[in-house]
């Protein structure tokens, strides 16, 4: 009998049937592992991208908070380097621009661009561009009396280049987003320009290699001769301390039951008769949509002459009704 993964449906199946050889569905086993991966890969997502995104959009709020004397009552915490030098690269033009001597204030400013903190930093060509569109397009100079035009210009400049480096974490996102699909397809099913674009992403994510590494090698295990699979064991290599709780069950839900998920290998030695067919490696989706049906409407199956009759006829094949259900029905 092939069942999927349901603890409650092989209990069932043990009490109906004990001397039954029981297979775990090939499709259950892949969709319990992409589902896990999928799981992880968002954990992943919002760890490294959608928080890295806010942390950016919090530090221009906090910068504006801090432009208008609100200073908050907590200093901002950083996870990720490049928004901790953004800051960096803030306070360092807070303090010069606070000099009340406008020719100074230049001087100073032009010298923090020459210095190697100033150009090592990702935004620096994009902040200079707006820097220099304060004097050129908007014709300030610094004098006493532009200063209250300018400052705030140098604020804005600096905002904008922010603005700029998060827009290039959240195309990140977006790619990121394709990449996942592409990482869990099984090879067999994949065409030349899923390949491409696959090669092309892990440039851009190479530790997303060794999820596909393994997982292709999961897939594989499906098509090789059982003197050639090798143990689901390698699917450990996926998990860590860290990862997701749904990924580390699966991962050891598929180990535990890995003889009964690769027992269609075996099934010619028990029935000699018996053709190889995809009937005996994967449940019967459509049968199981029918249960499903029928569970959700219940109408009219107070009896066990109607239960009987009912899921019969919908489903075209006898039923056996368990000895459970007749003590609770009696």
């Amino acid at each position: 009998m092939t069942i999927d993964f349901s603890s409650r449906i092989e209990s069932g199946v043990k009490a109906i049937f004990p001397h039954v050889i029981v297979q775990k569905c090939i499709f259950h086993a892949i969709q319990l592992l992409t589902r896990g991966l999928i799981k992880e890969f968002f954990k992943i997502k919002k760890e490294q991208l959608l928080d890295h995104i806010e942390e950016w959009k919090e530090l221009g709020r906090y910068s504006i908070d801090l432009e208008k004397n609100e200073k908050s009552k907590s200093k901002l915490q950083f996870r990720f380097e490049d928004t901790k030098y953004a800051w960096y690269i803030y306070e360092s033009l807070k303090e010069i621009i606070s000099r009340k001597n406008p020719l100074q204030m230049e001087r100073e400013l032009l010298l923090f661009f020459s210095i190697s903190h100033f150009t090592k930093w990702n935004g620096k060509k994009v902040f200079l561009q707006k820097y220099d569109n304060i004097f050129t397009k908007s014709k300030l100079k610094f004098s006493t009396k532009a200063m209250k035009y300018v400052i705030p210009k140098v604020y804005k400049a600096w905002r904008s280049t922010i603005r700029e480096l998060r827009k290039e974490i959240e195309l990140s996102k977006s790619r990121f987003n394709t990449i996942k699909y592409l990482i869990l397809m099984n090879p067999v099913n994949m065409k030349p320009y899923h390949n491409k674009k696959l090669s092309k992403y892990l440039k851009e994510f190479p530790w997303l290699r060794p999820y596909r590494k393994i997982l292709v090698k999961f897939y594989y295990q499906f098509r090789l001769p059982p003197e050639k699979r090798a143990s689901l064991r390698f699917l450990s290599r996926l998990i860590t301390e860290d990862s997701h709780p749904w990924l580390k069950s699966t991962v050891h839900t598929l180990i535990e039951n890995e003889e009964q998920v690769f027992r269609f290998q075996h099934i010619h030695e028990f029935y000699p008769k018996v053709k190889a067919s995809k009937s005996i490696k994967v449940v019967n989706e459509s049968s199981n949509k029918l249960v499903n049906q029928l569970y959700q409407v219940q109408c009219g199956m107070r009896t066990i002459k109607n239960l009987r009759m009912r899921i019969s006829h919908r489903l075209k094949c006898p039923i056996i009704v368990s000895p459970t259900l007749l003590a609770k029905v009696n």
